[in-house]
Parts: C-alpha cells; structure tokens; sequence
C-alpha cells in the first residue's frame, strides 16, 4: 500500500507539471532549467551513492551487468524512438508519434519500478529514491505538455495523455513490488537496473536541457548542492 501511495504521489508530480502549461500557467524558463538541474543532481547522486553500492553489496559483479543493463536498455530505446526530453516546442531534431509517447510512458514505468524494488529492497533506500522520483517527474511533466501543446494536440487530448503517461508509474510500482523480497540476489539487481536507468536519465536527458543555451552559473550550483545533499544522506546513514 505504501509504494502505491509513494507511485501516487511521483504520478501526481507529473500531473502537476504538466498542468502548468495546459492551464496557461508559466513557469519561467529559468526557474525550471535551475530545477531540472538540481533533480539531475539528485537523481545522479542516488544512483551513484545508494542504488549501486546497495545492488553491489549483495550480488557483487552481477550488480554491475545490471547497472550496464538498465543505462543501455533506456539508451537503446531512447536512440530507436527518438525521444529525449526536449523543452522546445518546435523540438525540430525529434521524431514525436506513437513511439514517443511509448518511451515517455516507458520513463514513467521505471520510475514507479525503481520505487518499489527499491521500497522493498531496503526502506531508507526506497525513500530516497522516492525523493529523487518524485522532483524530477515535475519538470518531465512540464516537458510532456510543451510537446503536445506543440506538437497541436488540443487540450482536452494532452490531459489525458499527460495522465495516462503519468499512471503509469503506478503499474511499475506494481510490477516492481511484486519482486521476490525473500530473494535479495534478485531483488538487488532490480536495484542494479533502476540505478543505471538513474544515470542515464540524468547525465542523458536532464544534464543536456539544463545547460541548454544557459550560461547561468547557478546551473552547477544547482546541480552540485542536489548531488551533495544526497551525498550528506549517505555518510549521515552510514
């Protein structure tokens, strides 16, 4: 119960993103580069300084072909359909159709995935991972609703769309949570997998749109503070 809750609640993240442009609402261009810098730093700093010690720790080598496995699952996707996330409306260099909302809706289920194997895994693990969910599915929302506005769909259309692609997380919730908890080796490589696709979705996706045509210095700041603040939840736990 607790992990859909926690699924719930990385949906309604995206939700509420994404309803910033549907409801004519904005959110000023720098304001979301500066979160989108500090979730990348989040989201990295998990995968780097929790997921993978944590896979590591009970399968050894096998957590590395894991970790291997989910950055090239997602970056294989990603480069067949063409989709990244992608701020600009006109979003010229990508392919944007069926198979796009098929890897959106994909990000959005290993998310929810990463939550629960995480969650049942380990409880402190899982609420970090959560935290890092839960801040980068908002600028994804705003994301998703930028490229269906631009792309002409009307708003009643990009709602749904934007809601369905963010339910998902709830079925990759209920995917991962039904993981064997009695059998660590399995379920640390569940791990293993969700930390690679952590790094690949922040040195990928949310590092590239935050140093997009910004000289901002407080983009590094950003990012720096978000991987260190995790890095503190790290040494504090250990």
């Amino acid at each position: 119960m607790q992990i859909l809750l926690f699924s719930l609640l990385a949906a309604g993240a995206t939700i509420l993103g994404g309803g910033l442009p549907l409801l004519h609402r904005r959110l000023s261009e720098r304001h979301l580069t500066l979160l989108v810098a500090f979730s990348a730093g989040v989201l990295l700093s998990t995968g780097l300084n929790h997921m993978i010690p944590e896979s590591y720790s009970v399968s050894g080598r096998w957590a590395m072909f894991a970790i291997s496995a989910g950055f090239i699952l997602l970056y294989g996707y990603e480069k067949v359909s063409m989709v990244h996330a992608c701020r600009e409306q006109d979003c010229k260099v990508h392919r944007f159709g069926p198979s796009a909302l098929v890897g959106m809706g994909f990000h959005s289920f290993l998310d929810g995935f990463a939550i629960a194997v995480s969650f049942v895994f380990e409880e402190s693990l899982g609420i970090i991972v959560i935290a890092a969910v839960i801040l980068h599915r908002f600028p994804t929302g705003v994301s998703i609703a930028c490229l269906l506005l631009g792309h002409d769909y009307r708003e009643g259309r990009a709602w749904t769309i934007l809601i369905v692609l963010a339910s998902l997380a709830l079925v990759g919730a209920t995917t991962g949570a039904f993981m064997p908890a009695h059998d660590p080796f399995y379920l640390s490589l569940a791990v293993g997998i969700s930390g690679g696709t952590f790094l690949y979705i922040s040195t990928s996706d949310l590092l590239p749109m935050a140093h997009q045509n910004t000289q901002d210095y407080k983009v590094p700041a950003l990012f720096l503070l978000g991987f260190f603040c995790v890095l503190a939840a790290t040494l504090l736990d250990a």
